[in-house]
């Protein structure tokens, strides 16, 4: 019955976004256009493929490598991405809203924004594009199951004959799908451009004691994770291949607010199996830095903050395709 009910939900959500695309199709005046280049990055599954590690990736070769002025855009859906971006983007202007029109006007006209990278973009046609980069998760390419939410699929395959580049994200944890991913892209969109990408990870960033520790502190150590990411999987196995023994590993739904409840329970498997290191993302320690500085009970664990770089092969090509060179 539940599946029944899922389905019956997807192929109504489906008929909506057909419907949406279609009414742009045939009204092209509701598109907007801004006085810049407006790049957009996004996917077509619910979360995990790295959208925002691109866009700060991006924004920073642009800027500092080109000389460019960029201006990112978020609508701002989990507070700690948009954390995250203003940490690593604090000379760019990033402009946070619903109204992408609105803010990208005010990116060109406040800021003199040449280029606006338009964060989760692929699914919002009001602000017209002039490029459309797409992210694929090599792990779980398109997801369990359909269309949500009997699957994670955001809009429906065809949809990507829209994009112009794709990204082939966690490509060295997900090696074994790369090649059928391809073929699947080149049968929607033939000589498309494709890049692959991994998240290489860099350094830990020591949360109790506001200092950057090397990937060999973990070597040979027990350690718990806790994360809430749409794809935890990739997390834990970049965790294990820095040497780590992973005797707990805490999921939670992408952007949750960690409760007392469940930090308490959390901290008490943790010594259960004698384990006091900690390994959770970037992403996720700023949601739990306040409770490591309100609650007693975590002090004796010691929480690490895995830190990635966003790595393109052929990345000069990449951004240069971006700029339009």
């Amino acid at each position: 019955m539940k599946k029944r009910f899922a389905s019956l939900l997807a192929w109504l959500y489906g008929l909506v976004v057909r419907l949406s695309q279609w009414s742009y199709r045939i009204l092209p005046f509701r598109i907007r256009k801004v006085q810049a280049r407006v790049i957009s990055v996004g996917n077509i599954t619910w979360g995990g493929t790295g959208k925002t590690p691109l866009v700060i990736k991006l924004a920073q070769e642009m800027t500092a490598h080109y000389g460019r002025k960029v201006a990112v855009l978020t609508r701002g859906y989990g507070d700690d991405e948009v954390q995250e971006m203003r940490k690593k983007l604090q000379d760019i202007p990033l402009l946070v809203g619903r109204d992408r029109v609105k803010t990208a006007r005010e990116a060109v006209e406040k800021h003199g924004a040449q280029y606006l990278i338009l964060d989760d973009g692929f699914q919002h046609l009001r602000l017209h594009r002039d490029l459309d980069v797409v992210n694929i998760n090599s792990t779980q390419p398109f997801g369990p199951g359909g269309l949500i939410p009997d699957g994670t699929l955001r809009e429906p395959l065809s949809s990507l004959a829209r994009a112009d580049v794709f990204i082939l994200t966690k490509s060295n944890i997900g090696s074994k799908n790369v090649a059928w991913i391809r073929q699947k892209i080149e049968q929607i969109k033939p000589k498309a451009a494709i890049y692959e990408a991994v998240h290489r990870p860099v350094q830990f960033a020591d949360l109790q004691q506001e200092r950057v520790g090397g990937l060999h502190e973990v070597r040979g150590r027990k350690v718990a994770v806790i994360s809430a990411i749409a794809d935890p999987y990739s997390f834990e196995k970049t965790v294990e291949s820095l040497g780590a023994e992973i005797a707990l590993a805490a999921r939670f739904d992408d952007h949750h607010e960690f409760t007392r409840e469940e930090l308490t329970d959390f901290a008490a498997h943790c010594r259960e199996l004698g384990c006091s290191d900690v390994v959770t993302t970037e992403k996720d320690s700023f949601r739990l830095l306040p409770a490591l500085r309100q609650y007693d009970f975590l002090k004796g664990l010691h929480f690490r903050a895995l830190q990635i770089e966003f790595q393109i092969q052929d990345e000069d090509d990449f951004v240069r395709r971006c700029l339009n060179r």
